[in-house]
Formats: structure tokens, C-alpha cells, sequence
């Protein structure tokens, strides 16, 4: 460029820490990243799987885009991880020249900071992540660079500076290097294979690979060798022609139904309208092969500090197309590598992608290379693992209890469909998951993670998968079902750290899962099994920093003395009552994580039916009446705190005066801010209750913008597992149980409650069953007469329906005619009367006064030929006394009813507690452990020190609440 003094210069603008060109004041001459473009409350760039680091806008975008991830090609997440920042060069003023002639100062003497330097480009950075095994040594990093300046700059190479330093600060002056021009790689890695740092290892081998250059559209010639002359990714054309409008005609957004955040065809009319949109696939900026790249023009290699990225000459010559320097070997290396001439005019934008590549040796390194190009041709396209789950870790004594959501299973995989299969649970003593790594492949390279836990679809595909990776299989899994907790107390010792990882992983692909129902798709390509990937984070310390939502870090410990447990209810006391109906199911609600649940929430467990009266749900409804006032959208919306609302009407009827008078109640009160006025269901609003929308339809509320509302919500909506499972979805730290049952009679609790009647049963036939309890109450003896049955025969007791409290007809099968009921004639108890109207539940008792026991005697006798087994029986009878029932004695009978609408249970949570008195009892069970201490103990962490020996660490257990 020629400055203001006519002198030619040439600007270099970079970004390097430590070698960064500056002012004599020691401003930067560099790159500065762009605000607007991540969470200013915190530090790190905007990372697609942490929405905490995202504005609430991006500057770059529409409106619409707010709260999605900012991707290359879509509203969505290309790869497993994603990074997005932009920066420019607008600090760069080493030189009198300003790029943008509607930016020039008056004179360069006043405040010619205020005013855009350097070249006058942006560029726009992404990083790509992949946990696949055959990706995960893999990050790609893409450069979009605009000229946002008004000169045309005519001569522009693109480089990148490396100073690797293999082998870590004690053992990077001894690193080998090399570069393969066909591949546009270059290579480093340690001479000797070992580092003395970080208590010795062998380092791995390191790649830069130029994997996209920019491309050269207007000099007529095929630069990158693929039969097309000058393509583009701005011109308009699809110039490969392998947009397909059956597959990628989704829209500008870049979203389709498989996507989890697609909410439906594009506003602008973009989706299905048969032709390619700026934004879709395999078009433009989306598609890779549509640009003519002219690849990696120079290298050049030398010891350090022999590249200088503060002088912008010396970086000029080192990077004219042409010059590829042999490297030294056995040095610290750094190497710059380029890509040159282009242009790029005003407003005119430009990609060139870098990879970083790892392996343990050069084989390994070469395959993963493989795997990098693989991704590149499809559009840095690869297998897509399900979502994340999201889990929490509970500490306990000597366990841990991990519990996560079911997000994973709504995955769907563009190519592959719905493909979830399970989830593996992993646990380490290192935040690296170091000592989890010990499956290996057929190179002897560490390759997978050893699960402690695997819990896969009941569908057949089990063991290892059909598809392989260097040798090895994925074990999918032994059919053993989805669980949402796992208690992990396998050699869980108090004390230690554990980090824990929950991924989620998909069935993989071979030619017979469509044939096998495993797959929806036919004919896909094969691949191995994809797992979700997990983030922990680690400052120069070793502390942990960042984890993603399916990572933990937990502390097992005992609890403190005299600890009592959340929802301790006394000695014969019901935690869940039944507060309404007759259904005799049982319903349990275990305690999951007890730091969770706070004194004195009240909670409903209630039924209803969905599509037909025997389809049968249960709901928990939180009994915390909500008070609050909504805003209303644009679209005459407002969406209330909490989503599935108890919006149904319940119907009460009351008798008076030989008349049934109904009354409608409505769960839901809305009103104007003031509370004076309240408005009708179905007239002023209606409720989208699953997701807490109310819809305004009353022009007054519209007029006033906002409303007050009053309403319960469900935790639990409407689920339909009341078969014992323990599988249903977590609140507030606790789960709920529901065990129904069918109609059928309880022989376990009927019989003689009262009394020492010794009657026993001939046969006790129920033909139809009524949802309540009986009992035959005697007030008086044999032959006395208490009551009559509708025939007129006299019976010692009553039939006492105790579930309802009145008395059903009932009738004695008087045989001898004699008008009393005898101890061996039947009972009938007939609720509704006559045979015909209903149940009809029938007793005879046998008053046997001979008692046969029997006796079982085995024997082995062994001889010289065979051995002989033997068992005798002996039997023996007794004669015993018949006790008549006499008044006072009750003869139970126990139907089991299933669950109806009519039943609702109740609990009430009690946060845990200390008891000071039983803590005073525990106090010498207060200990110090390990001891004695002896060298080191097994939970204290890995250290980061080059010298010494690092953290000491031991644990005082069984303490009180406090402490001094």
C-alpha cells in the first residue's frame, strides 16, 4: 500500500500473543475482536453448546435469529462443538494509511485513532469440534475475511504463523518438522518421542493442514483442478450443480424438520420454492467445492525466533508465493505458512480454512487426515451424535446418584433419521477421563472409554456393532432398557473427587438395520455408532472451569450428624395420603436429590383419561397457587412462567331440594392489573396449557398490554407409566412411583381381622367386581339374630360396605331351609341389588376340625457304582377345636380397585434436618482420614508443577452441621 507520503508499505495484520507488532506506547498493532458478538457477563467466546455465552442479539443478524445459534449454515450446530467470534484490524495504525477514504481524519495528528487503519478487513471466525472417534483429533477453524475498507487491495497473501512447541515447556527445543505440498499439511512433532514434562509422556504428533484457500475467480484458470474455471461462492450460480430441491431446499434459514428448533417453513418463502437460496445446502457459501482455490503457496521453517511477526517486511518475504524452506530438524521450531496473490475488492469476502490434526504416531496422524478431508468434501458434514442429556450428580456416603432428562431421544440425524440408541455412563478420578481411556484399536492407539454403566433400547442390537473403527467395535448395549438414575456405589470412596460424564449414542448404520427394523432409511452408507460429546473445562491450574450439562463434579461424603432425611414422616404416619376416590394402587415418591426439596410444598397427584375412558394418566399438579401479571406479544400472546397449566373445568353437583344443581369451576383466573375485573374462558382468552401461552382475544386487554393471571401447574402431565416404573421424569429432586392394579380380590388381607374365629374358606368367588371393601361385622352368636338378608333369613352379623360406610343388600344361601344362616351355607353381597345390576362377591367358610400337616424327609445314599437320592413324606393329623365367630369378630374382605378420576393423593415435603440430640450422640464417630497418612492418598489430584510434590490433602468425617 502507499502511505500518505507516497512510500510504498506493507501492512501485516495479525493477532499473536507474545509476538504481537505494537506502538512505542505499547498499543497493539493487531486484530481486536468485535463486541456485540458473545455474553459480555463473562469471558469466553460464544460456544454453540453453552447459550450463557451468546448475546442476546447477534449484531449481524435479524431479530429472528435472537437465542439461536449463529451458524455457517443455519440456525443451527454443524458440528458436536462450535466456536464464533469476529475481529478486525481497525487498531493497526503503524503506518499513515487509512483504508477507508470516507474514514480519513483531517489530520494525522488529531486523534487519528478515532478513524479505521490496517488493511480495513474483517474477519469472521469459526471453530469445529467432533467427538467421533475418527474425528476427535480433529479442530477445523474457518476465516471468512471481508474488505470492508474502499481500496482495493490488489496483492493480499493469507497466512498462518505455528510455534507448536511439542512436547510442553520442558521439551519443545528438540521438535522435527516437515511438510507434504500435495496435501497442503505441515507436519511437527518430538525428535526423541518423549517429554519430561508433566511427570514424563510421549508426546503426540502434531498437523496444520491449509485445508481451504481462497479462491481466485478472475483468472481464467482452474486453480484447484476440478474441471470447473473461476467457480464461486458469489456469484449467484450453483456451479457443481449439486443442489438437489428434494433434499436442500429448506429454506434460507438452513433449518428442516429433522432440526429440534424448526418451527416451520421459512416467513420469506425460501423453503420448497424449488430453486437454491443464499443459505441452504450445497449452494454458495455452504458449498466448499464452489470456489477455484489456488492452495498453499509458500512455507517457511526456522528455528525461534527466526519468524517475526512484528516486522511487517520481514513476514512479507517469508511469505512470497514460492518460497518452501527445509525445515531444520531437532529444534524449536515455528513455521508460516501462505496462500498468494489474491485481490479482494471493496466489500468483496473471502474464506480460507485451517485444520489442526493430532495422532499418537505418523500413521495415526496420516488416517485422521483421511477423516479431516472426508469431512471437508462434505461441507464440514459428519456423523451427528444425539443431543445432550442433562445430568446431576448427588453426593452421598460412599455413593453417588446421577439422574438426567430424556432430550437425547428427540435426536434427529439429517441423513440417518431418529437413531438414538442408549446412553453409557463413565466415571474417572481426572478431569480428563484419563483413566477411562483403556480400549485400544488395532494399532495399539487408545481409542474409547470404558463405561461404567450402559442402558440401551430393548430392540435387539446388541454387543458389538456390526461396523468397525480401526478394529474395534462399539459395544451397543445388552437390551437391558432406558433408566434416568443411576447409583453408583462401586468402590465410591469418601473424600475423592469423581468427575462423571453421561453421553448419548446412535444406532450407527449397516446394510441390514432396515431389513432388521433399526433403521428407518435404506441403503444409507455404513458407519460406526456416534457418541455426544462431553466438556470439561480446565484453567492453567487443572481446576475445573466450564462443564457442559452432561458432566459433573462430585465430593462423596457421610452426611453430618444426626442428619434426618427430606420427607421423614413419624412411625405410622403416611407421607402420601389419599385424600379422595377409592383406587388402591400404591404410590410412592422417593427423594432423589435432597438439596432440592424446601419445607412445605405441597403436591397432588391426580387422573385423568386422555382419548378413552380405560386410557387412564396421572398428573402432579404443584398446589402453590401463581400470581402474576403477563405482558402481551405482538401476535396477541402472552406466556405465562411455568408451562402445562391446569386449565380443566371441573364440574360440581350439589342436590338440593330433590334437584341437582351443577356448578363450573375454572382453574384459571385472569384479570386487569387492578383485579376488578375478571374475564371469561373461551369469550376474552383461551389457554395453550402444555406450553403456559394464553391467547387475547378481548380488545380491552389487548389496549392495556398486560393482564393478571392466577393458576396452578403440572410437573408431570399426563403420563401413562403406572406399572411400577421408575423411569418417569424428576421434580423438584424427587420421583414418583405409581403401582395400579386391576380389579381382583386381595387374599393377602382378607380374612379374620378381629376375633379367633378359625373358620377358613370352601371357596370365595367374586363375578363382578365393586371398587370398594366389605366386612361381615358379628354382633352377636351363632343362631342370634342380628339382621336378615332380602329373603327373610336371620344372620349374627352385619355387611358392612367400609369404603362407603352404608350397607349393601346381600343374601344367604339358606340350604336346610331353616330361616338361619349355618356357618357352611354362602354369603352373596350384592352392592346393587339384584344378580343382574352388578357386582355379586360370594363366601363360604369350611369349619373342618381335622388338620393334616405333612413332612418332607431327604436322604443320599452313595454306594460303589451310583448314588441314590430319596425323600419321604410323613403326614400327620390333628384334631382341633372349631372357635365359632361371636360378637365382636370381623371377617375383612379386600378388593383391589385401580386408580380412577375420582382419586387424588396428597404430600407435603419437609426439607432434611439435624437432630441436635442424636447428634450429640454421634460425636465419636467424628474421624480423620486416611490414617495414618502415608505418602500420598488416592483422592488427592493430579498436579500441574514441574518440581515438587504438589498438593497434600485429608478429609475430616462425620462432623456436625457447623463447625469451628
Amino acid at each position: 500500500m502507499l502511505d500518505t507520503s507516497g512510500n510504498r508499505k506493507r501492512i501485516v495484520s495479525d493477532g499473536l500473543r507474545g509476538l504481537v507488532d505494537s506502538s512505542p506506547e505499547g498499543t497493539p498493532w493487531s486484530f481486536e475482536p468485535l463486541a456485540g458478538y458473545a455474553n459480555p457477563n463473562q469471558e469466553n467466546l460464544a460456544m454453540s453448546d453453552n447459550s450463557s455465552t451468546w448475546p442476546s442479539t447477534w449484531p449481524n443478524k435479524d431479530e429472528d435469529w435472537d437465542g439461536e445459534w449463529n451458524g455457517q449454515y443455519g440456525k443451527y450446530v454443524r458440528a458436536d462443538q462450535e466456536s464464533y467470534f469476529v475481529m478486525d484490524d481497525y487498531y493497526n495504525s503503524e503506518y499513515e494509511f487509512w483504508p477507508d477514504q470516507n474514514d480519513v481524519p483531517e489530520s494525522s495528528t488529531e486523534s487519528p485513532d478515532d478513524h479505521r487503519r490496517g488493511l480495513g478487513i474483517n474477519l469472521e471466525v469459526r471453530g469445529y469440534q467432533w467427538n467421533h472417534p475418527a474425528a476427535e483429533d480433529i479442530i477445523i477453524v474457518t476465516y471468512w475475511i471481508t474488505n470492508i475498507g474502499s481500496s482495493t487491495l490488489d496483492s493480499v497473501v493469507f497466512g498462518m504463523y505455528g510455534d507448536a512447541d511439542v512436547g510442553g515447556p520442558s521439551s519443545f527445543s528438540d521438535d522435527d518438522a516437515w511438510f507434504d505440498t500435495e496435501n497442503d499439511m505441515v507436519y511437527q512433532w518430538d525428535h526423541d518421542n518423549w517429554s519430561t514434562s508433566y511427570g514424563g509422556f510421549r508426546p503426540a504428533y502434531f498437523g496444520w493442514s491449509f485445508l481451504e484457500s481462497p479462491g481466485n475467480p478472475h483468472d481464467g484458470i482452474d486453480n484447484d483442478g476440478d474441471g470447473m474455471i473461476d467457480e464461486s461462492q458469489f456469484d449467484g450460480i450453483d456451479n457443481d450443480g449439486d443442489w438437489d430441491p428434494e433434499r436442500d431446499d429448506i429454506g434460507a434459514d438452513g433449518l428442516a424438520e429433522f432440526h429440534i428448533n424448526y418451527t416451520g417453513p421459512d416467513e420469506d418463502g425460501t423453503e420448497g420454492n424449488g430453486i437454491p437460496d443464499l443459505g441452504e445446502p450445497n449452494f454458495e457459501i455452504t458449498d466448499n467445492d464452489e470456489s477455484d482455490q489456488i492452495g498453499l503457496t509458500s512455507f517457511y521453517s526456522a528455528p525461534y525466533p527466526s519468524v517475526y511477526p512484528s516486522n511487517d517486511e520481514v513476514m512479507w518475504g517469508q511469505l512470497t508465493p514460492g518460497v518452501f524452506q527445509v525445515p531444520q530438524q531437532n529444534v524449536d521450531q515455528t513455521f508460516l505458512y501462505g496462500s498468494g496473490y489474491i485481490s479482494l475488492q471493496p466489500g468483496e469476502k473471502k474464506k480460507f480454512a485451517i485444520a489442526m490434526v493430532y495422532g499418537e504416531n505418523m500413521a495415526d496422524i496420516l488416517r485422521n487426515t483421511s477423516t479431516m478431508q472426508n469431512i471437508y468434501d462434505n461441507d464440514y458434514s459428519f456423523a451427528k451424535p444425539p443431543l445432550k442429556p442433562t445430568m446431576t450428580a448427588v453426593p452421598g456416603d460412599n455413593k453417588v446418584t446421577l439422574y438426567w432428562n430424556s432430550f437425547s431421544e428427540k435426536s434427529m440425524d439429517p441423513i440417518y433419521g431418529n437413531d438414538f440408541e442408549g446412553y453409557r455412563v463413565y466415571r474417572s478420578t481426572d478431569p480428563g477421563f484419563i483413566d477411562s481411556y483403556t480400549i485400544t484399536d488395532a494399532y495399539g492407539n487408545i481409542t474409547f472409554k470404558e463405561p461404567i454403566a450402559i442402558f440401551d433400547l430393548q430392540n435387539g442390537l446388541r454387543g458389538p456393532h456390526p461396523i468397525g473403527y480401526n478394529g474395534i467395535q462399539f459395544d451397543m448395549g445388552e437390551d437391558t432398557g432406558l433408566q434416568y438414575i443411576y447409583v453408583d456405589s462401586n468402590n465410591v470412596v469418601n473424600g475423592q473427587t469423581y468427575y462423571y460424564a453421561l453421553t448419548a449414542y446412535d444406532k450407527g448404520y449397516d446394510l441390514d438395520f432396515f431389513e432388521n427394523g433399526f433403521s428407518e432409511g435404506e441403503n444409507l452408507q455404513p458407519i460406526a455408532p456416534s457418541e455426544c460429546s462431553v466438556t470439561l473445562d480446565l484453567d492453567y491450574k487443572g481446576n475445573v472451569v466450564n462443564l457442559s450439562q452432561n458432566a459433573a463434579i462430585v465430593l462423596p461424603n457421610p452426611e453430618a450428624l444426626g442428619y434426618v432425611p427430606p420427607n421423614t414422616v413419624e412411625e405410622g404416619e403416611k407421607f402420601v395420603e389419599h385424600i379422595a376416590g377409592y383406587g388402591s394402587g400404591n404410590i410412592e415418591v422417593d427423594v432423589v436429590n435432597p438439596f432440592l426439596i424446601t419445607d412445605g410444598k405441597e403436591y397432588q397427584i391426580v387422573f385423568d383419561t386422555l382419548e378413552t375412558a380405560d386410557d387412564l394418566a396421572f398428573s402432579v399438579r404443584n398446589q402453590e397457587l401463581i400470581v402474576e401479571t403477563l405482558s402481551i406479544n405482538a401476535d396477541s400472546s402472552a406466556v405465562a412462567s411455568h408451562d402445562h397449566i391446569d386449565a380443566k373445568m371441573v364440574i360440581n353437583s350439589t342436590v338440593i331440594n330433590d334437584s341437582t344443581v351443577y356448578d363450573t369451576l375454572y382453574p384459571v383466573t385472569v384479570t386487569n392489573v387492578a383485579g376488578d375485573i375478571t374475564y371469561t374462558y373461551g369469550i376474552d382468552y383461551s389457554i395453550v396449557s402444555e406450553t403456559g401461552t394464553f391467547l387475547v382475544s378481548n380488545p380491552d386487554i389487548l389496549a392495556a398490554g398486560e393482564f393478571a393471571v392466577s393458576y396452578r401447574y403440572f410437573h408431570l402431565d399426563h403420563l401413562q407409566t403406572m406399572n411400577g416404573e421408575t423411569d418417569n421424569p424428576l421434580f423438584d429432586g424427587m420421583r414418583v412411583i405409581v403401582k395400579d392394579k386391576e380389579y381382583d380380590l386381595n387374599e393377602d388381607s382378607t380374612g379374620w381381622t378381629i376375633g379367633d374365629c378359625n373358620y377358613g374358606l370352601i371357596a370365595m368367588n367374586v363375578s363382578r367386581f365393586y371398587p370398594a371393601d366389605f366386612e361381615l361385622q358379628f354382633e352377636g352368636n351363632l343362631g342370634d339374630s342380628i339382621t336378615v338378608d332380602g329373603y327373610g333369613t336371620v344372620v349374627p352379623f352385619r355387611v358392612k360396605n367400609v369404603t362407603h360406610n352404608d350397607e349393601p343388600p346381600f343374601r344367604v344361601s339358606d340350604f336346610n331351609q331353616d330361616g338361619d344362616w349355618d356357618r357352611d351355607e354362602s354369603i352373596s353381597i350384592r352392592p346393587y341389588g339384584a344378580i343382574a345390576d352388578g357386582p355379586l362377591i360370594s363366601i363360604r367358610f369350611s369349619q373342618d376340625s381335622l388338620s393334616i400337616t405333612d413332612t418332607t424327609i431327604y436322604d443320599t445314599i452313595i454306594t460303589a457304582s451310583d448314588t441314590l437320592y430319596t425323600d419321604t413324606t410323613l403326614y400327620d393329623t390333628t384334631i382341633l377345636e372349631v372357635i365359632d365367630p361371636i360378637a365382636g369378630d370381623i371377617f375383612h374382605i379386600e378388593i383391589d380397585r385401580p386408580f380412577s378420576m375420582a382419586d387424588i393423593y396428597s404430600f407435603t415435603t419437609t426439607a432434611s434436618s439435624i437432630n441436635v440430640d442424636r447428634a450429640k450422640s454421634e460425636l465419636d464417630n467424628i474421624a480423620v482420614v486416611p490414617n495414618p497418612y502415608i505418602v500420598a492418598a488416592s483422592w488427592e489430584p493430579r498436579h500441574q508443577y514441574q518440581s515438587g510434590r504438589g498438593p497434600r490433602k485429608i478429609d475430616f468425617i462425620n462432623l456436625p452441621s457447623q463447625c469451628t
